[in-house]
């Protein structure tokens, strides 16, 4: 008999040198081979398990339909919300190395510390002594008028200093920045942005030489800057030389200019801060008339020109992240009733061989799958969201035109469509995989329940739902009260039938201030005659005009000690025809107005009630005397008025003081017209009269003051609509939560019931217990709501107005609002707890 032999298995090793000469052992083949079946192994079982979600997926269409859905609102809402946060806040500024870009600025005692602009002296001094920013440029608003074929256009723009250029650090695409030569001496050079070279100039690549004639002035075009590049902002059209005059040079009160600054490389924004002190410390000790107390800073860029748009983007995306949180636990719940009813399925994948892991793994694969369904379905939605959204915005938003969906936004809906798949998946998953073998195979799937600990997490998850929902009722009820205030607060004149346009003179046609008189006296003539204008007036500036004209200066009391230099009270300065305050309908509370007597040599001059109030207290105004500017120039106070918003609802009521016009006559002045017609209508007519006087004169900011007012609160109005659909959303998800929870509560408690109904208890009694746990799952959701929000609403503090962050109104209507509620989605499965027929349903058990 042959001895059968154990068979030895040898691994194939073979032994070489490197060429340093020691024995290295080399890999088994087979490993390699065993790495690759084990991928492709891999990538089999994986697209074993999509294709089988897809099949379990579509044998439910009602169960995937509803939950794509409620997934794609959320995905939607947080796409829509993360393109407007990215193109405003995350994105860089189109400049390079833009993070070394800093916005500089100056405070002063007079104006309680706020962050206030330059004067040019203090400008050009800082650019001289800094030694930790590479360039320093200033910059000013300006609206030049441009004619030529047709109707004259007013078009915005910049006067800058020749060094914004190289802050900015941007090549033209065309030609070049003007020069420093350019700028000291007063050339009429401009670089355009680029849509303005394709519409006005139509592309010309010979357009550099050309001249542009804007405020009546010859310019001649030197640069043309790259596509979706502009400073500010990408409005801003043409840029020129801000070239300062002598008395520009000296004058260390005037302050009107924004600077901004490039810091050297290596520097921090804090080292670059610290030597802005010193600057500022040294001006004040050298200039203590004028600087005494004098402050400088910096902050990023960036920061700075978004300006107060930054929180209310935050709370939106916060609103939404709640929306989607949700919307993630709805469909948790109906992944755990889905679940339910696979037991016996799950059973017999792991009596032949399947593990805890290998059942996870396929549940979260079909969480994912449906997460990536409603991630399609959501960014289908947001691609309508988006522009839809950015219509409504005001133009002046800042980067608006960055807004939309790219490259970044996709990533961001994938990133987010994948994680919601594992957050609402993970809990089903792996309560299903703990699932007891030998009850599950005992269970039909007809019988499967969640049990004891399903149940639990359902009313868990709507706890959350419940709590998240009144968060947003309390943020949007909040910012909606808030509205309420602003929009009912006096702007200080009548607005109905009021139309406003604001008019640039051409200096180069208005050289002097009997020109310009000449010019508003034939206007206010052709507009008084038109037909249906009931007053005419001028007014420089205008209430809700361009920001950059409104103007303060010190002034002082004659009579009283004269305050310490840079210590003098600041108010808001306006020249104003003698027509203005009837036109307009600001209240005279005292005194008189103006009159046609209040000529080139008045020394009369209208103060508001606030500074009437603040600085004549117990007294009577009339007849007193201030002395205003650094030229202590004393004027008699004739008359107190009405106090006037200038800039926005939202802004406190500033001193302000008026002066004639005749004699402080402006080179721009805003023309207000009161009619018995529609002010919209008129309009036409109006430009026409204008344009009879002067036709190079352009329609700038021409509008019915009530929808100038009215576009000021366009940012609170679309906060609050934005919250108040985001809460809407939330809360009928939040309902369906509920529905759903106690709808499958009650189906699996059928026995339960049949038996209570048996021994003797009513359908009330019955009914009172599935509504029980509805409220109870509410109050404890409106108990963990109301802290949460205590604790959240004080973000929002920026974005409301006379209302507190904790107001009790709100937070009482809320708590109210969501029990009642909730009783409501859970009254139809109450309802059908208490028809439960007590023999059928024992007979099923």
């Amino acid at each position: 008999m042959r001895r059968n032999r154990p068979v030895r298995l040898r691994t194939p090793q073979s032994h070489k040198r490197t060429h340093f000469g020691s024995p290295v052992l080399e890999q088994p083949r087979f490993q390699s081979a065993r790495r690759v079946q084990q991928s492709t192994n891999t990538m089999d079982t994986l697209s074993q398990d999509v294709t089988y979600a897809l099949r379990v997926l579509v044998k439910r269409p009602g169960f995937t339909l509803i939950a794509a859905l409620t997934l794609a609102l959320g995905i939607a809402a947080n796409t829509t919300i993360f393109s407007l946060i990215d193109g405003v806040l995350l994105r860089p500024l189109p400049y390079p190395q833009a993070d070394r870009l800093l916005s500089l600025w100056t405070s002063y005692p007079a104006s309680n510390g706020q962050p206030d602009v330059f004067s040019p002296p203090n400008f050009l001094d800082v650019a001289a002594r800094s030694r930790t920013l590479e360039a320093v440029g200033g910059y000013d608003d300006a609206s030049f008028a441009l004619a030529g074929s047709g109707q004259p256009e007013s078009i915005p723009g910049e006067r800058m200093s020749a060094s914004m250029g190289r802050v900015l650090g941007v090549a033209p695409q065309l030609g070049r920045w003007f020069t420093a030569e350019e700028d000291e001496s007063g050339q009429a050079v401009a670089v355009v942005s680029d849509s303005l070279w394709r519409n006005r100039l139509g592309a010309d690549p010979q357009a550099l030489g050309r001249t542009l004639l804007l405020n009546g002035r010859a310019f001649v075009v030197v640069g043309v800057l790259p596509p979706r590049v502009g400073f500010p902002s990408i409005l801003t059209q043409i840029y020129a030389p801000i070239s300062f005059s002598p008395d520009d040079r000296q004058s260390r009160g005037n302050v009107y200019l924004n600077v901004a600054a490039r810091m050297r490389p290596g520097v921090s924004v804090s080292t670059a801060q610290a030597e802005l002190r010193t600057i500022a410390a040294a001006l004040a000790q050298q200039y203590p008339n004028v600087d005494a107390g004098i402050q400088m800073g910096a902050d990023p860029l960036q920061s700075s020109l978004v300006g107060n748009v930054g929180p209310i983007l935050v709370v939106l995306w916060a609103a939404v992240a709640f929306m989607l949180a949700v919307g993630c636990a709805n469909v948790a719940n109906l992944q755990l009733a889905h679940a339910a009813g696979r037991q016996r399925e799950f059973a017999l994948r792991r009596s032949l061989g399947a593990t805890n892991g290998r059942i996870v793994r396929q549940l979260l694969t079909e969480s994912v799958v449906l997460a990536g369904i409603g991630g399609v379905l959501g960014l289908a939605i947001g691609a309508w969201a988006v522009p839809a959204m950015a219509a409504q915005l005001p133009s002046a938003f800042p980067r608006l035109r960055d807004v939309g969906l790219d490259a970044r936004v996709l990533w961001f809906t994938f990133a987010i469509s994948m994680l919601t798949g594992v957050l609402f998946g993970l809990a089903p998953a792996v309560g299903s995989a703990r699932r007891d073998l030998a009850r599950s195979l005992r269970e039909g799937s007809a019988g499967a329940g969640r049990g004891v600990s399903h149940r639990r997490m359902g009313r868990v998850l709507v706890t959350g739902e419940v709590a998240a929902v009144l968060i947003l009722l309390v943020g949007a009820g909040l910012v909606l009260r808030s509205l309420v205030r602003l929009s009912a607060v006096d702007p200080g004149f009548r607005t109905r039938g009021l139309i406003a346009w604001q008019m640039f003179l051409p200096p180069a046609r208005y050289t002097n201030a009997p020109a310009q008189r000449t010019f508003y006296r034939n206007v206010l003539e052709q507009v008084a005659s038109l037909p249906g204008v009931q007053a005419a007036a001028l007014a420089q500036p205008l209430p809700f005009g361009p920001v950059d004209i409104v103007t303060d200066t010190g002034f002082a009391v004659a009579g009283r000690p004269l305050p310490a230099a840079g210590q003098s009270p600041q108010a808001l300065i306006a020249r104003i025809s003698p027509t203005y305050f009837s036109t307009m309908g600001i209240p005279l509370r005292r005194g008189r107005g103006f009159t046609e007597q209040d000529g080139e040599t008045s020394q009369s001059v209208v103060i508001s009630e606030a500074l009437a109030n603040r600085y004549f207290a117990g007294q009577d105004p009339v007849g007193q005397r201030l002395l205003l500017g650094r030229q202590r120039l004393e004027m008699q106070i004739v008359g107190v008025v009405g106090d006037v918003k200038h800039i926005n609802l939202r802004a406190d009521t500033r001193p302000e003081f008026y002066l004639p016009l005749a004699r402080f006559t402006p080179g721009a002045a805003g023309l207000v017209v009161r009619t018995s017609m529609d002010a919209a209508a008129l309009l036409p007519a109006l430009q026409r009269r204008v344009w009879t006087v002067d036709s190079s004169i352009p329609a700038n900011l021409a509008a019915p003051l009530e929808r100038v007012l009215y576009g000021s609160l366009a940012p609170a109005r679309i906060a609050t609509m934005l919250l108040a659909v985001f809460a809407g959303i939330t809360l009928v998800l939040g309902l369906v939560g509920v529905y759903g929870v106690l709808s499958y509560s009650v189906r699996q408690r059928r026995r339960e019931i049949g038996i209570r109904l048996a021994l003797g208890a009513s359908q009330r009694e019955v009914l009172r217990m599935v509504l029980g746990e509805a409220l109870g799952m509410a109050m404890a959701g409106v108990t963990i709501g109301i802290a949460s929000a205590l604790l959240l609403s004080r973000y929002l503090e920026s974005l409301l107005y006379g209302v507190k962050p904790a107001d009790p109104a709100t937070y009482a209507v809320a708590a109210l609002a969501v029990p009642c509620a909730a009783l409501l989605a859970a009254y139809q499965p109450a309802r059908r707890a208490t028809r439960v027929d007590p023999a059928s349903s024992l007979r099923s058990e």
